[in-house]
């Protein structure tokens, strides 16, 4: 009877679990993830969108929606956009949806989707390319040489976005350039010397045999019924939020190479005024924790890089203390150190295969090279004018100075902490900071130096001798 009884809680138990997955199965098919591309387009924008397009490929979004709402900005940032929506696995099933305006480069974000839907009153266009004052302030002046090469980049581009995603590109090539005029199936839509813009109503017109919209597929009242108009009844619309941080990524990322050369220099500072983790150590920690934390925000990595990045110091870290002269940690650890700070430059996205191509590594790899030789020359110019002294973290207070003294192999003292294995002893009239070869030393024993390496002391119990 208990059998049974167990035998049909198992039953019950696999049917509420079934009945789970396959409701995570209807709604991941069914949900519709939606990007809010509003205000100017700028690298804080980017990492919102490459955030969103990363969110949306792990939970199996079944189309992505750009919510386009932007007087345009700047022309880095909007490539940098487009190529990040060509990660969406289901490029057909990409969407925009312009409400109240996609001028300038948010025109050019609408062209990297396959759908185009704009609100009522709507308009898109006016993308021609102007150069700002530095700051970000007014307009400036191209001369004219200067503007036919940005004109004819900027088409190219437009040209090549509009064919990939099944636009007309005649019809953003007009947006661009003034000279180019437009003309559909011989109806003047637009003489020469002005540049397109198109309300709702007109990239909606239909032309040609059979007749096909200008642009947009239609106009819809708001974006839950474009949602509803995709997925139809039943579907799951997720929108992604801004956080507040994007700003804040903005900056550690333009401060990315400097914390990046930084943490380097004071690492190498750290080993050669051989400091037990004291100010260079700690600062080093620091640039290098914002560092990861800037790529963590920008959307470039998760925590991976930063935990291999931790393992890695961590074993060197192991070396120093407890395994001094194996030298494997040592070289494993420096191996994880360099994979965790490159990976964190590679933008890799969800379900995309664990291998890294050398093209993806080549960029990374030089910044990485480029930062490690400027700290190395700074810090052997820093060197020559360093004390012999090391400032670290003790009781006397955060600029606690501890003479390193001269000792020999062979000297004879006592132990005045534990050493586990790291401590303090004292040689004659000399307070000396040693560490032994992994044994852990009770205080008061008595101590002979093995070996010194620059300010590391190497010593041994006597007391197990005797």
């Amino acid at each position: 009877m208990r059998s049974g009884a167990g035998l049909s809680l198992s039953w019950k138990l696999f049917g509420v679990l079934a009945f789970l997955a396959q409701a995570a199965a209807v709604q991941a098919g069914n949900l519709i993830y939606v990007i809010p591309v509003h205000g100017e387009i700028e690298p804080a924008l980017v990492y919102l969108v490459r955030r969103g397009v990363k969110e949306a490929v792990s939970q199996g979004a079944a189309a992505l929606v750009l919510d386009l709402d932007t007087p345009g900005g700047r022309a880095d940032a909007m490539e940098e956009m487009i190529r990040i929506l060509e990660h969406f696995p289901n490029q057909q099933a990409t969407y925009s949806f312009v409400d109240p305006k996609a001028f300038s480069a948010g025109a050019f974000v609408a062209a990297a989707t396959r759908h185009i839907y704009m609100a009522p009153g709507s308009v898109i266009g006016a993308a021609t390319p102007v150069l700002a004052s530095p700051g970000g302030g007014s307009v400036q002046n191209i001369p004219e040489s200067y503007e036919k090469k940005i004109l004819s980049a900027y088409e190219a581009l437009v040209r090549a976005t509009a064919q990939r995603h099944g636009h007309n590109p005649a019809v953003f090539e007009a947006m661009v350039d003034r000279e180019s005029g437009l003309v559909i199936e011989g109806a003047l839509l637009l003489p020469k010397g002005k540049v397109l813009t198109l309300t709702d109503t007109e990239a909606a017109r239909r032309y040609g045999h059979p007749p096909e919209p200008l642009l947009s597929e239609g106009s819809v009242a708001d974006l839950q019924s474009l949602v509803l108009q995709i997925g139809g009844p039943g579907t799951h619309l997720q929108e992604l939020r801004p956080t507040g941080f994007e700003q804040l990524a903005r900056a550690l990322m333009a401060a990315g190479p400097l914390l990046l050369g930084l943490g380097l220099l004071l690492g190498y500072l750290e080993i050669k005024t051989g400091g037990s983790f004291g100010l260079f150590g700690g600062g080093a920690l620091l640039c290098f924790l914002l560092y990861f934390f800037g790529h963590y925000l920008a959307g470039l990595s998760g925590w991976e890089p930063l935990f291999l990045f931790l393992a890695g110091v961590g074993l060197i870290v192991l070396e120093f203390l407890f395994l001094p002269g194996l030298l494997l940690p040592t070289m494993v650890g420096l191996m994880l150190v360099v994979m965790g700070l490159l990976f964190a430059m590679v933008d890799r996205y969800p379900k995309e295969a664990v291998w890294i191509g050398a093209e993806r590594l080549a960029q990374p790899l030089l910044s990485l090279t480029l930062a490690a030789l400027g700290a190395f020359a700074l810090g052997a110019i820093a060197a020559r004018f360093l004390p012999t002294r090391r400032l670290s973290l003790g009781p006397e207070g955060i600029s606690a100075e501890k003479t390193v003294p001269r000792v020999r192999p062979g000297e004879e003292g006592v132990a005045l902490t534990v050493l586990r294995p790291a401590g303090t002893a004292r040689f004659g009239e000399k307070q000396v900071d040693v560490v032994t070869s992994g044994a852990f030393v009770p205080a008061g024993s008595r101590l002979r130096i093995v070996s010194t390496e620059g300010v590391r002391v190497v010593v041994e119990a006597l007391d197990e001798e005797r």
